[in-house]
């Protein structure tokens, strides 16, 4: 078992060592070194790799090193071979695993802070253009070409095609490895073909990008440093649009279009694009960062306010229920009342005469109407038996208004209103029965309509409620303060009853008319901000 496990891990190694060979050498030949793409790919295996396999990419390294440099043998002398072969990852590491271990480049496995991954980037790629620029003034051409004169442009070469290499590939690396963290390889490119970044990408800046290169290609002089500059305009669009990841895409792809333009030695003219390059693509990832990290306070703000919206409607229905259990526990001691009344007065039937035999008798009969009468308004039996509709067409509304002689309509119309959660149908319950003692506080009203109707748009279920008091009288027919009780209302005015009315996202309109007042209010389902309440639990991808 432990001999086949230990196989099992030298495999692991050889693996590494050919995958990191191929592709340092695929990369350093599709690369030049204004632009060198295999920084990139060290940089991004440091960054990810576990550490037992640090010598496998060193090897990898120096075989892929070794290959290219032994066949510029006959060229450079034999010191240059030598020095490029050894793998310039062997530098890089300290400095990564400083990084890693003491700047936190990765707090977690979905967190990544740019400032330390640009920091340790721009360090990696001064160590590496530093050993190239050492090993360039050992070059030591054959007898009878010209002399190799080695200047300090050659190290400004070095380090920004280190640089730029390192930023094209870099960044691309840690979306990809953050998605596929977050789940299976086909759910990651499941993702990308939804993604917004992908989509802005492919329709606006990949053509953009093909216009200005091929522009820059047949314009000279300023012309061709103008379409060069503008590359980056689609750049910052993308970037202040979707944040950092906006910046990986279009910075990666705007350096790779300039970058396969540049001639393959350094020169003064390539030099100011390169550091124009360098400047821009930082500046618009660290731009990133920060609006990534606005978007991110503004998603958590806004989860936030659902959070406390689902809460304030699980609130109101715990409200609800005990309601519900007060009216119960009322009807049982009516029933209780009822019966140790009727065991009392059949004792003292003998003792009492028939006329204050019958008062006493009207005196429970009112008593227990009274209690069903407030038990029915905390909670109608209609609505208790039959459902929403039912409570709003017979429940205690209607009674209450007929008794006062108030005209009542009710039309429900739409479909889907079944189907709306419980905490939406306590809630148009209650408001229709506050805007009903709001109307009357406002006037006297010969008849009361009432309009429900539902609906559902593009997944998303709502409820519209209007009540219209008509027929203004002048006679006070029904008193307020007294019709709040029967209805288990609270008496709210107008803010109030709209603030109820917002915790179910929606909102309530007063207009008053010649015949009267009208009050209408929406009402969306919660179970969608139950859902969505939910999703604010969910890990996802922060950038600091």
């Amino acid at each position: 078992m432990q001999r086949a496990k230990g196989e099992h891990v030298w495999l692991r190694h050889v693996a590494v060592v050919i995958a990191y060979a191929v592709s340092y050498t695929l990369l350093r030949d599709i690369s030049n070194v204004q632009w060198l793409l295999p920084a990139g790919l060290r940089l991004s295996c440091l960054l990810f790799v576990p550490y037992r396999y640090w010598p496998a990419l060193a090897l990898g390294e120096c075989l892929s090193r070794t290959y290219s440099s032994y066949e510029c043998l006959d060229d450079f002398g034999l010191t240059w071979v030598v020095l490029q072969s050894l793998p310039v990852i062997v530098l890089a590491m300290p400095i990564v695993w400083w990084f890693r271990r003491h700047m936190a480049v990765f707090p977690s496995q979905q967190l990544v802070s740019i400032s330390s991954l640009l920091l340790c980037t721009l360090l990696v790629s001064l160590v590496c253009a530093t050993y190239g620029f050492i090993a360039l003034t050992t070059a030591h051409l054959a007898p009878g070409k010209p002399p190799f004169v080695v200047l300090p442009m050659h190290a400004l070469g070095y380090f920004f095609g280190n640089y730029l290499g390192a930023l094209t590939i870099v960044p691309l690396v840690v979306m990809a490895t953050f998605e596929l963290r977050a789940g299976s390889l086909r759910n990651m490119l499941s993702r990308v073909g939804d993604s917004h970044v992908m989509l802005d990408g492919m329709v606006l800046l990949l053509p953009t990008l093909a216009l200005l290169t091929w522009l820059n290609t047949k314009a000279t002089g300023d012309t061709s440093q103008i379409a060069r500059m503008a590359m980056f305009l689609p750049v910052a669009w993308l970037t202040l649009k979707h944040g950092w990841r906006g910046a990986a895409l279009g910075g990666g792809a705007a350096c790779t279009c300039i970058c396969l333009s540049f001639p393959t030695m350094a020169t003064l003219e390539v030099l100011q694009p390169q550091a124009f390059m360098a400047f821009a693509a930082t500046s618009l990832l660290m731009l990133g960062a920060r609006i990534t990290i606005q978007n991110k306070q503004e998603q958590r703000g806004q989860v936030d306010g659902q959070q406390a919206l689902y809460l304030a409607q699980q609130g109101l229905y715990l409200g609800e229920l005990r309601m519900r259990q007060t009216a119960y526990a009322l009807e049982q001691i009516s029933g209780a009342m009822q019966q140790m009344h009727g065991r009392l007065l059949n004792r003292l039937r003998h003792l009492l005469p028939p006329a204050e035999e019958h008062s006493y008798y009207r005196q429970v009969a009112v008593t227990q109407h009274q209690v069903h009468r407030l038990a029915d308004g905390l909670y109608p039996r209609a609505w208790r038996d039959r459902g929403l509709l039912a409570g709003l067409r017979d429940g205690a509304m209607a009674q209450a208004l007929d008794d006062a002689r108030v005209t009542y309509q009710c039309e429900i119309q739409g479909r889907g209103l079944s189907q709306l959660s419980s905490s939406v149908h306590t809630a148009l319950y209650r408001l229709a029965c506050e805007a009903v003692v709001y109307l009357f506080a406002q006037g006297s009203f010969e008849q009361v309509r009432l309009y429900l109707r539902g609906g559902e748009i593009q997944g998303r279920r709502w409820a519209v409620l209007r009540l219209e008091g008509t027929g203004v009288s002048s006679i006070q027919n029904v008193d307020p303060e007294q019709l709040a009780p029967r209805l288990g209302a609270s008496g709210l005015g107008l803010n109030a009853i709209r603030d109820h009315a917002r915790i179910y996202g929606g909102d309530l309109h007063m207009l008053s008319t010649p015949k009267g007042i009208r009050v209408t209010m929406l009402l969306h389902d919660a179970a969608e901000l139950e859902r969505t309440a939910t999703f604010a639990a969910t890990p996802r991808l922060t950038v600091h």
